[in-house]
């Protein structure tokens, strides 16, 4: 399995600056988490040589990959797509950390046993290791092991993910974990093998139905993707820069203060990390301007809340997919579900010390390529409608 040594790199070479005794008894206990799990997946894929070689020949025809800056409604596009179960095939959380044929298959085996006399025990083994997850991001997104989830973890164990960014809080140190589509022609080569390499087990365990995906920190792996998978779909939700970055922020500073508490919401740290955010939203803008429009469909977060149901219907008119009567009640019943839910939002910008005017300033292209308005026009708007 792949692994970006230059990652490794950055990691040894912030292992020690500005250190905290949380943030070094946090890497020591991650770290040997990472390793223990990390192994446990190349333990299983070496499996799955042995025991299904034939997932080599599995082809990943037209995946669809759904993308945007975290708060911007890809939980809930990707899990209403997930319910057309007879179409696409999605990772669960437990498939993300073991991305295995024979890690699927061994977790399914167990699942059906639970339902026997000895059910009791393994539900309790299961819920031993699933409560941590369900309980530790409650108040920002729900996770649980057999939850369709993103694949955060299959980058992860490649040091391939913006999210090591949690644990050390300099972003401009991370370069080759932040930006896959500006490494070299080789790192990017064997990374993408290694990711069609999983999306295959993947697919040829699901029985070759059409891959679809979830990643918040997708953007700067646009190209690469679109290069190894030329027929592939971006659906990318946009959400009011305004609103969505305080909670792209907020994201790393909750788990920041954690482990270094002496870090500002207004320091150094969130300044990097709000760079990387402007140049996100900036890449998809160019990776839209790159990419057949047929295959990079955009979605407004606002439609999405407002019309789950029309939303993603229009969403396969552009897929030019049909809609089945079965998928079409699933729909409707989620959107039931869906109407008493509210995004949350602890905490605005001035909090990170950001002005609604810097945003715009950063990310005027996208107000104006998606139909937010300036905010400095808006006391002007309303002035007018009274």
């Amino acid at each position: 399995m792949y692994m970006n040594k230059e990652g490794l790199r950055e990691i040894r070479d912030v292992l020690f600056k500005k250190p905290t005794v949380g943030r070094l008894v946090t890497t020591a206990w991650i770290g040997s988490i990472y390793v223990a799990l990390r192994q446990a997946t190349v333990t299983f894929r070496a499996l799955d040589e042995v025991l299904y070689p034939e997932y080599r020949d599995q082809k990943i025809d037209r995946p669809v990959f759904v993308f945007a800056n975290p708060r911007s409604g890809t939980t809930l596009a990707h899990r209403l797509i997930s319910m057309d179960e007879d179409v696409f095939t999605t990772v669960k959380l437990y498939q993300t950390i073991f991305p295995s044929v024979t890690a699927t298959r061994m977790f399914q085996r167990l699942v059906k046993a639970a339902e026997t006399r000895v059910g009791g025990a393994l539900n309790r083994i299961y819920d031993f290791f699933n409560d941590p997850f369900e309980s530790r991001w409650t108040e920002v997104h729900h996770l649980s092991l057999g939850q369709p989830e993103e694949d955060v973890c299959t980058q992860l164990w490649n040091l391939q993910s913006p999210t090591t960014g949690l644990l050390f809080p300099f972003m401009d140190d991370l370069q080759s974990q932040t930006w896959l589509d500006r490494q070299s022609s080789e790192q990017r080569a064997a990374f993408m093998d290694s990711y069609e390499n999983t999306l295959k087990r993947h697919v040829y365990e699901a029985g070759g139905k059409r891959f679809l995906n979830k990643n918040v920190f997708f953007a700067p792996f646009v190209r690469s993707m679109h290069e190894r998978f030329p027929d592939a779909a971006f659906v990318y939700l946009v959400r009011n820069p305004i609103d969505s970055l305080p909670s792209f922020l907020n994201m790393f500073y909750q788990a920041w203060k954690a482990h270094s508490p002496s870090i500002r919401p207004d320091g150094e740290e969130i300044q990097a990390l709000k760079q990387l955010g402007y140049d996100y939203y900036r890449y998809a803008l160019e990776c839209r301007r790159e990419i057949p429009r047929d295959q990079f469909i955009v979605i407004r977060y606002e439609d999405l809340v407002q019309d789950p149901k029309s939303t993603i219907l229009g969403l396969y008119g552009r897929l030019d997919m049909p809609v089945s009567e079965a998928f079409e009640a699933k729909l409707d019943e989620a959107v039931e579900v869906h109407r008493d839910w509210e995004s949350s939002r602890d905490f605005g910008l001035d909090f990170f010390g950001i002005t609604e005017e810097e945003v715009y300033s950063e990310l005027r292209d996208v107000f104006q390529e998606f139909g937010y308005d300036d905010p400095a026009q808006l006391p002007l708007q309303l002035e007018a409608a009274e």
